[in-house]
């Protein structure tokens, strides 16, 4: 008998054996062993901002500050760092009343109160003033300049009536702008459709591919990365705050300070956990995005996807566990793959590029270049319109796989979302 597995899938999990005759890999971080607590982290952070000063320093009592925080689909740990971080501001005297909390949903759908209530916990949801990035609303954005690739910045207006802003976010790897975290918060997590759309439609080539610079672990030369970090000139004073988990969501670790420079210290904190070198492809790679909120929808789940085609050879077999509880993540990204070829879907998309298009340009590549066996809560003939094959359960997945292949090197990764494969001396 082979090897059981176990991944995770929503808020559960699924379990199936492997075929005897494949050599099975894990590939992911050891599971970290902190000698600190969680409060201690966030304390030794405040302790040693980097480039900047102290966050008690940073604002001072009269003025107003905007926090800026990440919305349901990128865990935080929020609801534990939010309130530390509330205790500097007051022993800075900055008072309740001058403080209003802004959720980064960049181009997302407004969340529900419940899920902004869990984000930011009780105590914190009741006791000050919430508001939303809602992209498509006119009159919420103001022009504050345009970046030197043409990308007109227009900010939502909230974060230029406040004096101080404190992003909090987390750091991890962004399959096409490089790390998530840092000046993304603000753009295009604060910023209007209109903002995020040009900035987006960076991620693809003259004749519509997907830009090879546009990838997980790539800042410099990146041109997403390059337009949104030519934009910080134009935000508001600004105190970074970014927490480091673990696959479970603990606190392992954490920086602060000044945005990019904290930012660039974090990315190489997250490449020593997450960069995970590989000496070759793979025949079969099976991924678990994480879990719920990391495979919440088809869009968010495609990061996954992405990071385990790093390590698989073309040709090979994809299978990959999302539940996609909310669905697609975007009405309009399937409509992409109404285009019966790759070329007119690469076509169409360049002459009319729209939130979440790159996505569907990313998805029907790996699509053509292996065989997707994708284990999701969301409808089949959605699943198959991708390109992808549908598939009930894990135990499917590999009895299909396994008609594909008699002997395999196969990958396991238990957390796709985080888990990036690099290939030896690639």
């Amino acid at each position: 008998m082979g090897k059981r597995i176990e991944l995770r899938y929503g808020s559960s999990s699924q379990t199936a054996v492997l075929p005897d005759s494949w050599t099975s890999i894990p590939l992911g971080a050891e599971e970290l062993q902190s000698s600190r607590s969680e409060r201690d982290i966030v304390f030794d952070a405040l302790s040693n901002p980097v480039g900047s000063p102290a966050l008690e320093t940073f604002a001072a009592a009269g003025e107003t500050v905007g926090i800026i925080v990440s919305d349901k689909t990128r865990y935080c740990r929020t609801e534990f760092v939010l309130p530390l971080l509330l205790e500097r501001l007051h022993d800075a005297g900055i008072r309740d009343s001058d403080i209003v909390i802004i959720f980064a949903n960049g181009t997302h759908p407004p969340q529900t109160e419940a899920e902004k209530r869990t984000v930011l916990g009780d105590e914190v949801y009741e006791h000050y003033t919430i508001l939303e990035n809602h992209s498509r609303e006119e009159g919420e954005f103001e022009l504050v300049g345009t970046t030197r690739f043409g990308t007109a910045v227009e900010l939502n207006n909230a974060l230029l009536r406040v004096d101080k802003v404190l992003a909090i976010g987390t750091i991890l790897h962004h399959y096409f702008a490089g790390y998530g975290g840092g000046a993304k918060l603000l753009f295009p997590g604060c910023a209007s459709y209109n903002t995020a759309v040009q900035n987006h439609r960076r991620t693809l080539t003259e004749d519509g591919y997907f830009h090879p610079s546009c990838r997980d672990g790539v800042l410099d030369g990146n041109p997403v990365a390059d337009d949104i970090w030519d934009a910080v000139r134009f935000f508001p004073p600004c105190f970074y705050f970014a927490t480091i988990l673990d696959a479970k969501g603990k606190l392992v670790n954490a920086v602060c300070g000044d945005l990019e420079q904290a930012h660039r210290k974090g990315i190489r904190i997250v490449d020593e956990l997450y960069a995970v070198e590989v000496e070759s492809e793979a025949d079969v790679v099976v991924v678990s995005a994480g879990g719920y909120p990391k495979d919440i929808n088809l869009i968010q789940s495609h990061k996954t996807l992405q990071r385990a085609s790093y390590a698989l050879k073309k040709g090979g077999t994809l299978i990959c566990l999302a539940e996609c509880r909310d669905g697609i993540g975007n009405p309009a990204f399937l409509e992409w793959f109404a285009h019966p070829s790759f070329p007119e879907m690469r076509k169409a998309v360049l002459n009319n590029y729209k939130m979440n298009a790159h996505t569907a340009v990313s998805l029907r590549q790996k699509a053509e270049d292996f065989t997707i066996l994708f284990v999701s809560s969301l409808p089949r003939e959605d699943v198959e319109r991708t390109g992808m094959q549908f598939c009930q359960s894990l135990e499917e997945a590999l009895s299909q796989a396994a008609m594909r292949h008699d002997t395999a090197r196969c990958y396991i990764i238990e957390s796709g979302a985080l888990t990036v494969p690099r290939l030896a001396n690639s």
